[in-house]
This record gives structure tokens, C-alpha cells and sequence, in this order.
């Protein structure tokens, strides 16, 4: 376990110290500048109090005013709020402080010997930058990442594995949550990215392996700053694939070196082989086409016109096990679904109807026999051959997420937490036996807690689910 966050230290305080340190100097100059010259024309020692007062009031702007301005987790808010009360708390604390430092800095100029200043500067300037320091990493820093491993059940849902905490937001600038989750094919590692970095985290030695630095808009490397919102990794577990809002990074995993990038994001997927690529191409437009690449060179092979509407959260997408079809749900107000050949980028056929709302999420069985939406607050089982409904489960809400086992006979759904007819709330993890639309197990969220995204290994053995801490992990034993 790392004790200190030292990723937070370097891309987070370190900018704030050197932007504080600029503000006091300038006031401090400024401020001390004219107390110094006012307690040497009184003194009539003007080269003892002119270069003191100064230090001192840049000192008592650190201590006094920067240090409340920038520790407090309210000055991240943003908005107007936020902006005018960083104007209302400098208007306050920048002539307290920079007044009261420059007095001090002067006396202590006046006072002291000439052998001891030097030192004493160092002194005050040490502490200055460490009570500043420790300050904003107290109030401000998250947690230090930790997996935390854990057994037994937790409300007679799934044995635990146990959980990854470090992701908690204290404000809005940092981190901001967690946006994707993804496991390595042998299940045996998770990468969860968020706004910061993508972490690989070995689950069995509970540890984390690596840690790497987004792609800045400039083509630069800088901490992550688009939200990832999607994650792919090839069956060799050697190359990650991340869709974040404008652009499409395809890198090595093991490495975190950047291979190609792609005009794309949001959504990605790739085919069972992992040698071709599906994802949204980037367009100005309300409605997306969907992109074919080359994984190995990034080279875009063709579109497919699926005219998707991307108004709403959620991607109704998914990949027949034979890599041969895309699967789409492209309208925001019908069930329409749309099968497209991925090598020729022509649309094989379209059933379903046009009434009812938009599917939010759909997903194709590994198996290929069956496809399951979400809609309209229930879930239909849809049979691939006859492209018929076998099976509606009703009242389950809003279903952001499905995940299907590799035996094609158990899904997992993860709604949106809205309240649904009979009165339930659907704001935890539910797992359905497709076969017959019971339902198995449910978690029932605790108090303030609420689950974003959701992973399942490969091979149907561990479920990770994140949340406002990080990511909790259980084994994935269904024996009812």
C-alpha cells in the first residue's frame, strides 16, 4: 500500500503551489513593498525593513491566504457560486494577510541580527510551503489506493472477493470518478480508468501493476483529462483499446505506449478474434456512423451507416460470437434492431417494431442464439434464429448495462436507480437466468452508495462493480 498519493502531489498541488507562490508574490512585493518603505522612513533604517517586509508579506499571504483559498474543497466547486466565493474569501484574507505579514517581516527585519536573517528566511520559508503542503493534501487528497481483500457475503448476494479503494472524489477537479471497467481475458487483472489515469490492478495478489498517463488533446502526455468511456482488451491480453470523447487509443497494455489513434470514441468493441475494431466515428452530427478498423494497423477498413442517435446515455451495440455481424438498436423512440455485415458494411436485415421507447442497451449471448434488450423498463428476450420475443421480464427500470456469463445462461443487469412501477428502485446489480427470467440474486445498494459501471471476466468468474470509493470485486458462484 502507498501511503502517500504521489500522483495527486505532482499533477495536482505542485500546479496550485507555483500558481499561489506567483499571486503572493506579486502582492507581497507590492504590499510589503510600501509597509517596508513606511516603517524605514520611521525607523530611518530603510535597508533593514524594505526587503523583510516584503519576504513577510508574501509569507502571510501563503500562510493566511492562500492556504484558505486553495485547501478548501469549496473553491473546486466551479460555477459562478464557486467563483464568487474565491472572489469574497480573497477580498477578506489577501490584505489581512499580506498587511499583517509585511508588519511582522519588517519588526523582524528591525530585530534581528544580520548573521540569524538568512537563516531565519530559510526557516519561514520551509514551513511556509510545508504547512501549505500538508494542508491541501489533508483536506483535499483521496485516499491512497489500496485493494483491500475480503470472503464471506455481503446481504446473500455473491462471495467477496474484496475491493479497490483510492478512487473517492473529494471535489470535482480530481479524478471525477470512475468511467470504465475491464478485465484482462485470463481474468486475472482489472484496468479501471478514470479521468486520471487507466490502473492494471493483479487481483489475485492483490496489487497494483501499472499506472499510466493519458493522452492530452494536443497530442501531448498529461494525466487523463477526457472521461474514458470505454474499454477493450484483445484476447493475447497484450493491447488495450479506450474511447474517451474525441479520440480512439489503441496502446500496449504491459507498456502503456500509444500505437495508433483513431478517429473515433465513446463506444468501442472488438471482434472475438481481436483483429478488427467496431466503434463510433467522431462527427458533428446528432446521429453516429459506426467505424471498422484494422487493430494492427489502425487503418479504417469501412463505415457502417447505422445513423445511430447518441442524444441519450447508453450504446446499444454488440458483436455476434462469429465476428461476422454488428447488432444495433439505432433509434431513440422504436425497438428496432438492425443487423450489419461487419466485412461488407451493408445491413443484412431489421426486425422489431417501431413502437415503445428506446432500447438502452442490448446484448448478443455468447452462444449467438439469443439477444437481450433493455427497454421501456423491461427486458425481452429475443430469439436470433426466428428474431422473435420468447420472453419479457417486466419492471426491472432503466438498464444501463448487460453483461451475459459465457455459458449463455446467466445476465446481469445495472440500472440507473429510477423509481419504476410497483414502487421498486432499481439502483443496484440484479442476475437473471435468461432461460426462464427469474431472477437469482440481488444487490440492494446501502445508503449513499451507488454503482456507475460493471465488468465481468471473461471467463464468467468475477464481477467487478465500481462505486463512490472504488471498485468492489465478487466470485461469481451460481449455484442456485
Amino acid at each position: 500500500m502507498n501511503w502517500i498519493n504521489f500522483e495527486f502531489i505532482f499533477t495536482f498541488i505542485l500546479p496550485k503551489l507555483i500558481y499561489a507562490t506567483f499571486i503572493s508574490a506579486v502582492i507581497g512585493a507590492v504590499v510589503g513593498g510600501v509597509i517596508g518603505l513606511i516603517m524605514g522612513k520611521i525607523s530611518r533604517r530603510m535597508k533593514e525593513t524594505l526587503i523583510p517586509a516584503m519576504l513577510g508579506s508574501f509569507i502571510g499571504m501563503m500562510l493566511l491566504a492562500m492556504i484558505p483559498i486553495f485547501a478548501s474543497p469549496s473553491t473546486y466547486i466551479g460555477g459562478p457560486f464557486g467563483g464568487l466565493s474565491i472572489l469574497l474569501q480573497f477580498i477578506v484574507v489577501a490584505p489581512a494577510g499580506s498587511i499583517i505579514g509585511g508588519v511582522v517581516g519588517g519588526i523582524c527585519g528591525l530585530k534581528l541580527s544580520p548573521q540569524f536573517k538568512p537563516r531565519f528566511t530559510l526557516i519561514g520559508l520551509i514551513f511556509t510551503y510545508s504547512v501549505m503542503l500538508i494542508s491541501m493534501y489533508v483536506t483535499l487528497a483521496p485516499p491512497p489506493f489500496q485493494f483491500i481483500k475480503a470472503s464471506g457475503q455481503e446481504q446473500n448476494f455473491l462471495p467477496n472477493i474484496g475491493k479497490i479503494i483510492g478512487y473517492e472524489q473529494k471535489f470535482d477537479s480530481f479524478y471525477k470518478g470512475i468511467r470504465c471497467l475491464g478485465f484482462t481475458h485470463d481474468g486475472n487483472k482489472l484496468v479501471v480508468a478514470n479521468s486520471g489515469n487507466l490502473r492494471v490492478w493483479q487481483i489475485d495478489a492483490g496489487k497494483l501493476l501499472h499506472s499510466f498517463l493519458g493522452l492530452s488533446e494536443t497530442g501531448g502526455y498529461a494525466p487523463l483529462t477526457d472521461s474514458i468511456d470505454a474499454i477493450a482488451i484483445t484476447p493475447d491480453d497484450k493491447t488495450i483499446v479506450t474511447a474517451a470523447p474525441q479520440q480512439v487509443q489503441i496502446r500496449e497494455l504491459e507498456t502503456g505506449n500509444i500505437l495508433h489513434r483513431l478517429n473515433g470514441g465513446y463506444y468501442i468493441k472488438l471482434t472475438p478474434d481481436g483483429k478488427t475494431l467496431i466503434g463510433l466515428k467522431s462527427t458533428e452530427e446528432p446521429t453516429e456512423d459506426v467505424g471498422v478498423w484494422e487493430l494492427s494497423s489502425g487503418k479504417l477498413l469501412r463505415t457502417i451507416p447505422a445513423n445511430l442517435e447518441t442524444l441519450d446515455s447508453g450504446y446499444p451495440i454488440d458483436i455476434t460470437p462469429d465476428g461476422k455481424t454488428v447488432v444495433i438498436a439505432n433509434s431513440s423512440y422504436s425497438n428496432q434492431i438492425e443487423m450489419w455485415d461487419i466485412n461488407t458494411g451493408k445491413r443484412l436485415q431489421s426486425f422489431g417494431d417501431n413502437q415503445g421507447k428506446r432500447v438502452t442497451t442490448l446484448a448478443v449471448t455468447p452462444d449467438g442464439k439469443t439477444l437481450i434488450t433493455a427497454q421501456n423498463n423491461n427486458l425481452q428476450i429475443w430469439d436470433m434464429k426466428t428474431r422473435k420475443i420468447v420472453r419479457t421480464i417486466p419492471n426491472v427500470g432503466t438498464v444501463q448495462t448487460l453483461l451475459v456469463t459465457p455459458d449463455s445462461r446467466t445476465m446481469i443487469s445495472q440500472g440507473e436507480g429510477l423509481q419504476i412501477p410497483p414502487q421498486q428502485i432499481n439502483d443496484g446489480l440484479n442476475i437473471w437466468q435468461i432461460s426462464t427470467g427469474k431472477k437469482l440474486f440481488t444487490w440492494k445498494k446501502p445508503p449513499k452508495f451507488s454503482f456507475t459501471k460493471v465488468a465481468l471476466s471473461p471467463d464468467g468468474k468475477t464481477l467487478a462493480a465500481s462505486d463512490h470509493e472504488g471498485v468492489r470485486l465478487w466470485r461469481l458462484a451460481l449455484t442456485r
